[in-house]
């Protein structure tokens, strides 16, 4: 079975074949073997590989050169353009382009695309250097801390497709990176050091050798060399070799300047302002024996942060308390650094803070930078530092600085929910602490995401009674893991069939069609050809006729369209090779496509209405109504939601042109960007395109009408925020709509004739009833509240030792089984499992339990909710 470690061996073994180049020869390095760790490297005298976890750094310069991010860009950015090498812009660092990721990780993403599974490759130019911000949350307890971690980094990704037909190999490549270091960063060749490794995939679909480089204590770059694949037990060449060089650009100026730490290299401009807004002196000799000391620091690896903490104490020869209130502080301003610019481009990109997948992470990000403003009592907002990083970068990527308006609506919208948790937050940790706890990883994590509560809270309120807290150091990487990308199952059907040919592509227009069965599959028929379009994309399957047999359903599954019949004894009439007459709904069609095309004219229109932010989160266009789901960071307001409907059906009536065309991926991505994917990645060589004159323009699969006025008009039937940072719009288009505006209009008279007043004087006598129905039910919550606290004693009685009521108590309502289940936990370590006889069921559980409500509630029924609280339905 292969291995990456079994690869290293054998690479090792043969590294004649895999790793030595005439370059070598010819420059004067030989191949060792490093005693202190026994990987095998090349150098031109070293006896060791140099590796920081061997050596300290020693780059250091007193006082540093002042080369910043932009000047130090131009420097590198020149000399690959003297070397033939194309500089192309940035990708966001959402990785629209591929659905298996949520965030752009490394630069080879940028060129990554997916086609039935396999990775291609789609590139604009061969060689290239591609200035690529990465985005890697597993090492947050690292940043900061370290002095080289970073959650935001760029990758100045130096790519090489197809050698020898095209851009160019090892022996090449090895020898420009080292013209780099001794000419750029003006290294001696006896300070370099190329280290031998392995890259691979997790399931080696791709592996080959690369080469990392050292100098005085710091990895500068790692050279790998994609070069084969792992196919039925045998390691064989790639079709399409590639070289995926990863400079890590921050390292650069920082080696060259000779900085403290990375972020004094990159943010000096923020860190001089927040030293200057935070008031604290830090001794530069104490920092410098930081700096050397931290080439060997990794937080992750250690027990726990307080133990790393002070075994950094006892290193610099000074005691903990020393540490926390001089390092400590300045570790913070750098971490708020580096997450104000991991912030600034993910939300400049499209992505919103939530409590799910990659927003997940980027609400830690946050509130870990806004927690250390609070900490330390830093006197600015997170909002000043991003700014002054858009300011420094403008040079380089415009669109921040064009960003900061609504990045500040978004953020100030996160600060108002972490202000609000913050002290409930902080009385729960209070509790834990009481308690002499040491939470474990599990028990954190459930901490964190049902009240809030971060390992640097936690320690606090220790440290304010006087109690020591065991903060295991892997929380941050545990947590960002959970949340990278939400799971995408893919349904295989098993179908043997040929492909079916889609004539609904060819002839939208078609409605009746003649065909041949060339087979049965449970209760579905395969044809040769249709008109039947599949469900996908979020339209809703045709429905119709064949033979006169009822279709009621109709999926696609690799190429093969599956059309479900009504009654499962009418398969039996159709026989394999038969000539079938097909038909479908011709009005539910029409529907169905109106409200595609409405569809993208909402996206747009709310984007324009909203910010760049916006994008298309999730959709189902059906007969009768249609829904969006967009990203955005709060509630729409009724004023939101108006000015919305107002431009869409602005676009509507003025006829706009819907054109629909197949491009080839990389022209289409490269003549229209990555706003393409409202609806997930490519899956092909050629996309298709639909395209609302000068509105707006995706890749979509969908059917559509030919002009925006066919619509009709677009009535937005409702609004509600369906997740944190996605917002869902219902809608109805055409006739849909027209007899929505009727039956409100009907629904109008009718309560006005119940109320017997005008139109004008409905909403007063409305509001009137409104009030005095609030009172009735002011005093029926508060006999619910008192009779909730009795009903939580009785059950309480005698279960003590268990801390655990489970209950079915008669015909409550739901309301009243909610407060006797929040009343239960609402004591230290007690959990309530409520329930009445409808079935509705509560699951309340304490912070101190070590229970998850969820989870309870899903071995009993189905339903939602979080650690703390859940509700739903008995099984």
């Amino acid at each position: 079975m292969i291995t990456k470690d079994s690869l290293k061996k054998e690479f090792a073994a043969n590294y004649k074949k895999f790793y030595e180049i005439p370059f070598f020869k010819e420059a004067g390095f030989e191949r060792k073997v490093c005693p202190k760790c026994g990987r095998g490297f090349w150098s031109a005298g070293r006896e060791d590989c140099g590796n920081s976890v061997h050596e300290d750094y020693s780059f250091f310069r007193k006082p540093p050169r002042k080369e910043t991010y932009s000047t130090f860009w131009k420097k590198y950015a020149d000399f690959w353009k003297k070397h033939r090498h194309t500089i192309i812009n940035r990708y966001p660092v959402l990785s629209r382009w591929r659905d298996d990721l949520y965030f752009t990780n490394a630069s080879i993403v940028d060129f990554q695309r997916l086609e039935n599974g396999r990775v291609v490759f789609e590139y604009p130019a061969n060689p290239l250097i591609v200035p690529q911000i990465c985005l890697r949350f597993n090492d947050l307890a690292n940043v900061g801390v370290t002095g080289r971690h970073m959650s935001c980094f760029t990758m100045a990704g130096q790519h090489a497709f197809n050698p020898p037909r095209e851009g160019y190999w090892k022996e090449k490549c090895l020898e420009l990176n080292y013209k780099f270091l001794t000419e750029v960063l003006e290294l001696k060749k006896e300070e370099i050091t190329y280290v031998e490794d392995v890259w691979a995939m997790p399931d080696f679909s791709a592996f080959g050798p690369c080469m990392e480089s050292f100098a005085k204590g710091l990895e500068l770059v790692n050279s790998v060399f994609m070069q084969y694949t792992y196919r039925n037990g045998h390691m064989e060449e790639l079709s399409t070799k590639v070289i995926d060089v990863g400079w890590g650009f921050e390292r650069l100026p920082w080696f060259y300047n000779g900085s403290l730490t990375v972020y004094d290299a990159v943010f000096s401009r923020e860190i001089a302002f927040m030293k200057e807004k935070s008031s604290f002196d830090v001794d530069e000799g104490l920092l410098e024996k930081y700096a050397h000391y931290s080439a060997r620091l990794d937080v992750e690896e250690a027990v726990s942060i307080r133990e790393e903490k002070e075994r950094i104490a006892k290193a610099l020869g000074i005691p903990f308390a020393e540490l926390e209130e001089t390092i400590s502080p300045l570790q913070g301003i750098y971490a708020i650094a580096d997450h104000s610019r991991a912030l600034l481009f993910a939300l400049t990109d499209g992505a919103i803070p939530s409590n799910t997948a990659g927003g997940y992470n980027l609400r830690v990000v946050a509130r870990r930078a806004m927690g250390f403003i609070t900490e330390f009592g830093f006197d600015f907002d997170l909002m000043d530092v991003i700014g002054m990083i858009a300011e420094d970068l403008k040079k380089e990527y415009p669109e921040l600085l064009e960003s900061l308006c609504f990045i500040d609506k978004i953020l100030e919208v996160e600060k108002r929910k972490y202000q609000e948790s913050f002290e409930k937050a902080r009385k729960t940790a209070g509790e834990v602490v009481a308690r002499g706890e040491s939470p474990s990883v599990e028990k954190l994590i459930m901490l964190y995401e049902s009240h809030g509560i971060t390992p640097e809270l936690l320690e606090k309120v220790g440290k304010e009674v006087g109690k020591e807290v065991t903060i295991p150091s892997e929380f941050y990487h545990r947590l960002t893991e959970r949340h990278l990308m939400e799971e995408r199952k893919r349904e295989e059907l098993g179908v043997k069939a040929p492909s079916t040919k889609l004539v609904y592509y060819e002839k939208s227009g078609l409605f009746e069609l003649d065909a041949e069965v060339v087979a049965r599959h449970g209760n579905a028929l395969v044809l040769d050809k249709t008109i039947f379009y599949p469900e996908g994309g979020g339209q809703m399957f045709d429905l119709g006729l064949i033979n006169g047999a009822k279709v009621v359903n109709v999926q696609k599954s690799e190429g093969i369209v599956l059309h479900y019949l009504k009654n499962g004894k009418e398969l039996e009439k159709f026989k394999v090779g038969q000539k079938v007459r097909l038909k479908i709904d011709v009005a539910r069609r029409k529907a169905i496509q109106m409200h595609h095309s409405a569809t993208h004219v909402l996206i747009s229109s709310a984007r324009d209405v909203l910010g760049k932010h916006v994008w298309q989160a999730g959709s189902k266009k059906d007969e009768d109504v249609a829904h969006v789901d967009i990203t955005h960071y709060d509630k729409l307001s009724k004023d939101e939601r108006g000015r919305i409907e107002s431009l869409a059906n602005e676009r509507v009536f003025a006829g706009k042109k819907i054109g629909v065309k197949e491009m080839e991926r990389g022209k289409a991505e490269k003549k229209y960007g990555f706003r393409l994917y409202q609806g997930g990645g490519a899956i092909g060589k050629k996309i298709r395109i639909v395209e609302i004159e000068g509105i707006d323009v995706e890749a979509c699969g969908g059917l559509h009408c030919s002009n925006t006025s066919e619509l009709g008009f677009i009535k937005i039937v409702g609004t509600e925020q369906v997740q944190d940072g996605i917002v869902r719009l219902y809608f109805k288009a055409g006739e849909k709509a027209l007899k929505y505006v009727q039956a409100e209009e009907t629904l109008l008279e009718e309560s006005c004739s119940v109320l017997n007043v005008q139109k004008d004087a409905l909403p007063s006598s409305v509001k009137r009833f409104f009030e005095e129905w609030k009172e009735r039910g002011k005093a029926l919550e508060e006999v619910q509240l008192e009779l909730a606290g009795i009903y939580a004693v009785e059950l309480k009685r005698g279960l003590e030792h268990t801390k655990l009521v489970e209950k079915c108590i008669g015909r409550l309502s739901q309301k009243l089984v909610e407060k006797i289940t929040l009343e239960i936990a609402r004591e230290d370590a007690w959990c309530g499992i409520i329930s009445n006889s409808d079935g509705f069921i509560c699951v309340a559980c304490h912070p101190l339990s070590g229970k998850s409500a969820v989870s309870l509630l899903k071995e009993r029924g189905r339903g939602g909710g979080d650690e703390g609280f859940a509700r739903g339905k008995i099984f």
